[in-house]
């Protein structure tokens, strides 16, 4: 249907300035919130494995720091042991161990 359009205006000999249309606009303004929020969502994993790299807050406190709920936070967590070729039962168990040498603080 496109390629008919296209052919048709080229025939007609219209010129349709696409950058002036308003679904144009609207799609490139959510396609910019869209990188946004991804991007936020980056940099909030970067933050996160940074945080866990240095081995000194609780869950809890990385949690607060990053802005995230513990849930996320664990998610993003698993997420990255994971990508570090552990299993998911290894990245639990490794979470665990942490949270037990955070509990007795």
């Amino acid at each position: 249907m496109e390629l008919i359009v296209i052919n048709q205006m080229e025939t007609m000999n219209i010129h349709y300035d696409i950058e002036k249309d308003g679904l144009y606009l609207e799609g490139i303004e959510k396609g910019i919130e869209k990188g946004r929020e991804e991007g936020i969502e980056l940099e909030k994993r970067n933050f996160v494995h940074n945080l866990w790299s240095l081995q000194e807050f609780s869950i809890e406190k990385m949690a607060s720091m990053v802005g995230l709920d513990e849930e996320q936070l664990l998610i993003t967590l698993l997420d990255l042991l994971q990508t570090e070729e552990n299993t998911l039962e290894e990245a639990l168990a490794i979470i665990e161990q942490y949270r037990l040498r955070f509990s007795d603080n």
